[in-house]
């Protein structure tokens, strides 16, 4: 028998996810002992790692809880075109949802498309593309600018929603603060990164794009985050945020906040640098993200 622990640990699925898809969906029955606690049987732990490959690559889990094993099988021998397809038609249905102003459908495709995918494989795989092709229709003058900003604002709901849902703040969890310097308008790096962190259980502080560095550290010394996280995507940054990095950075090295710098602002940054100082550490992509994250708690 296996405890929640090892099960997460195994399949990489949160505790919450877990059991959500357990109260919603009765994927599977663990056993409960007189304390109410989980176990779970080898075939329970079969069956979540085939759901977990299978929502990984795009099937809804409300469709495919309730199959057997074998069927989960059969779905799992479909081929990575079947998959790409999914995508490619759930991105056609939101372009067309957007063009007739439909943003309630949006909101819907959006939600549903949440429920196959654990936190990280929803931001990389489904909203960074999806945000990253609406933003190049406007710039083709395919959609309007009102259009692009009811898409944005739709998907800054449904993250925040998820972050809150995720969030359990405690003194006992690691904490990040996600911010942007004045000059850098673009949060939709450091919102992602937010649902990320949240569903590592970290403790998660978003104040926003577009701030002064002196208002950064000084919620920074009453928040005491263990990490400050920055992004940076305009290339080259303006002289301003360049500026407001250095004082984040002057900040750091008196704290014990680390800081992580993201974006291709960053990458020109670094460059100007023959290396990051002591405290900072720069972020290629959410994935890498995702994984210093996890490290860092295993540092605790």
């Amino acid at each position: 028998m296996y405890s929640i622990k090892a099960i997460t640990s195994i399949t990489g699925l949160t505790a919450e996810t877990l059991r959500a898809w357990e109260r919603r969906y009765a994927c599977i029955e663990p056993n409960r002992n007189e304390n109410g606690r989980r176990s779970y049987s080898q075939a329970d732990l079969e069956k979540l790692k085939l759901l977990v490959d299978l929502t990984r690559s795009g099937h809804a889990i409300s469709k495919i809880a309730n199959l057997t094993c074998e069927q989960l099988r059969h779905f799992q021998n479909q081929s990575p075109e079947q998959n790409d397809q999914q995508q490619t038609n759930l991105f056609n249905q939101l372009i067309e949802a957007l063009r007739h102003y439909r943003i309630e459908r949006c909101e819907q495709l959006l939600k549903r498309a949440q429920l196959a995918y654990e936190p990280l494989e929803y931001a990389r795989d489904i909203l960074l593309p999806a945000l990253h092709l609406i933003g190049q229709l406007w710039h083709e003058e395919k959609i309007n600018i009102a259009q692009e900003h009811m898409f944005s604002n739709c998907v800054k709901r449904i993250v925040l929603t998820m972050v809150n849902n995720l969030h359990q703040p405690s003194r006992q969890n690691p904490s990040m603060l996600f911010a942007t310097p004045s000059g850098e308008p673009h949060e939709f790096g450091i919102l992602l990164g937010c649902l990320v962190a949240a569903a590592q259980q970290y403790t998660c502080y978003y104040v926003g794009p577009d701030l002064p560095s002196k208002d950064i550290i000084d919620a920074s010394r009453h928040l005491k985050p263990t990490v400050i996280v920055m992004g940076m995507v305009k290339n080259p940054p303006e002289l301003q945020t360049l500026v407001q990095v250095d004082q984040l950075l002057h900040f750091a090295e008196t704290s014990a906040t680390a800081i992580w710098l993201a974006g291709a602002g960053a990458q020109h940054w670094l460059g100007l640098h023959k290396s990051p100082p002591p405290g900072c550490e720069l972020i290629s992509d959410i994935d890498q993200f995702h994984t210093k994250a996890r490290q860092r708690q295993f540092l605790r």
